[in-house]
C-alpha cells in the first residue's frame, strides 16, 4: 500500500515534466495529467485521514475530563481511537520510507535522461522543470518526515495516559493525568501542522496538473 502512495506522487511529477508536449502528443499528455491529478487528490485524502484521526483521538481523550461522562465507557472510546491512531502512524512511517527510497531512484533516472538531451535550449528547459519538481517533492518528503517524527512524542503521551488510567480509572487519576493530556494536545497540534503542510503542497501540485488537462 505504501508504494502506491509514492507511485502516485511520482506519476504526478512525471506528468508535469512531460506536460509541455508537442501538439501531436497533447491529448496523451492531457490524459496523463488528468489521471495523475485524480490519484494525487486521493493521496491528499489519505493524508487528511491521518490528520483527522489526530483530532478524533484527542477529542475522546479530552472528554475524559468532563464530569458528565461515564468514565469506563469514555475510556474505552479513547482506547479505540488510540488503536486507530497507531494504525495511521504506521501509514505515515511507511510513506516516508517509500518516498525516500523510490523518490531518489526516480529523480536520478530523470536527471540522467536530461543529460542525454543534445539540444542545449531543450536541455535547459528540462533542467528547470526538474529543479522545480525536486524542490516540490522535497517539501512533501520533509513535511511527511516531520509528521512522522512528531507522532512519536504524541503517541508516547497518549500511551502514557492509557497506562496511567489502565491501572486506576477514577476522577482523581484523570485529574492527575491533566498535564499529560495537555502535552498530548500540544504534540498533536505539531503533527496536524506538518500534515497540513503536506496537503498544501499536494494541492499546489494538483492545481498545476489541472492546467494541462
Amino acid at each position: 500500500m505504501h508504494n502506491t502512495f509514492t507511485k502516485t506522487i511520482l506519476a504526478a511529477f512525471l506528468a508535469l515534466a512531460l506536460a509541455p508536449m508537442p501538439r501531436a502528443l497533447a491529448a496523451e499528455s492531457a490524459d496523463m495529467a488528468k489521471a495523475a491529478k485524480a490519484k494525487m487528490d486521493a493521496t491528499r485524502s489519505e493524508v487528511a485521514q491521518i490528520r483527522n484521526q489526530v483530532g478524533l483521538t484527542l477529542e475522546e481523550l479530552s472528554r475524559l475530563r468532563k464530569d458528565s461522562v461515564e468514565l469506563r465507557d469514555q475510556f474505552q472510546k479513547f482506547v479505540a481511537q488510540l488503536a486507530k491512531m497507531e494504525e495511521q502512524a504506521k501509514v505515515a512511517r511507511d510513506r516516508v520510507v517509500s518516498m525516500e527510497e523510490r523518490g531518489h531512484a526516480f529523480f536520478k533516472a530523470w536527471e540522467d535522461q536530461i543529460k542525454e538531451i543534445s539540444n542545449a535550449d531543450i536541455r535547459d528547459q528540462a533542467q528547470k522543470r526538474y529543479n522545480k519538481r525536486v524542490k516540490s517533492y522535497n517539501k512533501i518528503v520533509k513535511a511527511m518526515t516531520d509528521a512522522r517524527d512528531e507522532l512519536k512524542p504524541f503517541l508516547s503521551d497518549l500511551n502514557d495516559v492509557k497506562k496511567l488510567l489502565d491501572s486506576e480509572l477514577s476522577r482523581e487519576s484523570v485529574k492527575s493525568a491533566n498535564n499529560l493530556i495537555k502535552q498530548a494536545n500540544w504534540h498533536g497540534e505539531d503533527v496536524v501542522d506538518s500534515l497540513k503542510d503536506v496537503e498544501t503542497e499536494l494541492d499546489r501540485v494538483s492545481a498545476e496538473l489541472a492546467k494541462y488537462q
